[in-house]
């Protein structure tokens, strides 16, 4: 397969941050110590910018495993042409969760900043710069998909069938990429044994709440931690407190006066300590 051209558009994304950082300097006074609700809005935009930033050279990586990949089987050099396919099918699955990802991730900019009472308008353009980049990878994406396609009907005498590109995940590999979350207030917890009360005695040590010995996985949501990149609350930050432990600099929590969003920096390191993640959402 002839190399596809890839349009670069790290560059575009970065110059939106840069843009965004700027306003970032300028909207808040050097005087000031505390951050005030103004600079709360404007850093919660910026971390969101920099996960779609991320998000966006990440498929840029992907993409180039699947040329690559691709250009390996038509010079007959992939010993064993299953496993490949299957390699293929498992960039394109993060290509596309991560697409949607972005997708969500800046529709979700473009209401928290709309909504906010400190709108910063420069955000609707640098929005709609993201929207234009975002969907011109949407495009690449597909034409790269199509070649992969036209490839793997090629390869029909070793390959049983062009489904391959949807049977990645197999009952084993579901267990490895398998986590789960459940959130809800103290007294919600407690009723569904995920929590117990602690005694006055563990206060004292600064415990405010324990995680019971076992509970029902089975009143949690299930993710694939491959796919997952952000979660939603409709709760405002000051109200979320994470009981599992997970790896610091791996998440970051951001948002505004009615909801919040826990993004996911590194899914390994996230997940590492803990696959089940229980988030207590204080009244």
């Amino acid at each position: 397969m002839d190399s596809m051209p890839l349009r670069d558009i790290r560059f575009r994304v970065a110059g939106v941050v840069f843009v965004t950082f700027i306003l970032l300097l300028s909207s808040c006074s050097p005087e000031k110590q505390k951050p005030d609700p103004q600079q709360e809005h404007i850093e919660s935009m910026m971390a969101i910018l920099a996960q779609v930033q991320k998000n966006l050279g990440r498929i840029q990586q992907k993409e180039s495993v699947v040329e690559r990949l691709s250009s390996g089987i038509e010079r007959n050099e992939s010993q064993n042409v299953e496993q490949i396919g299957k390699d293929i099918a498992a960039s394109i699955r993060f290509i596309d969760s991560t697409l949607v990802a972005s997708k969500n991730l800046v529709r979700k900019l473009e209401s928290e900043n709309r909504s906010s009472s400190y709108r910063v308008e420069s955000l609707d353009r640098l929005v709609s710069e993201l929207q234009i980049a975002i969907n011109t990878k949407d495009g690449e994406v597909n034409t790269l998909k199509g070649h992969v396609q036209n490839l793997n009907k090629q390869l029909s005498s070793l390959l049983a069938t062009v489904d391959v590109l949807d049977e990645y995940v197999q009952d084993q590999e579901v267990q490895i990429y398998t986590a789960y979350y459940i959130s809800g207030t103290f007294n919600e917890l407690v009723a569904k044994g995920v929590l117990v009360r602690i005694n006055p005695l563990e206060k004292l040590f600064g415990s405010d709440y324990r995680l019971a010995s076992d509970f029902n996985i089975n009143l949690f949501k299930k993710v694939d931690i491959t796919e997952t990149r952000d979660l939603f609350f409709d709760k405002p930050l000051k109200n979320l407190k994470i009981i599992t432990p997970h790896t610091i600099g791996s998440y970051e929590l951001v948002g505004g006066k009615t909801s919040s969003l826990l993004l996911i920096r590194d899914e390994s390191a996230f997940w590492q300590k803990s696959r089940c993640l229980v988030i207590v959402t204080e009244e």
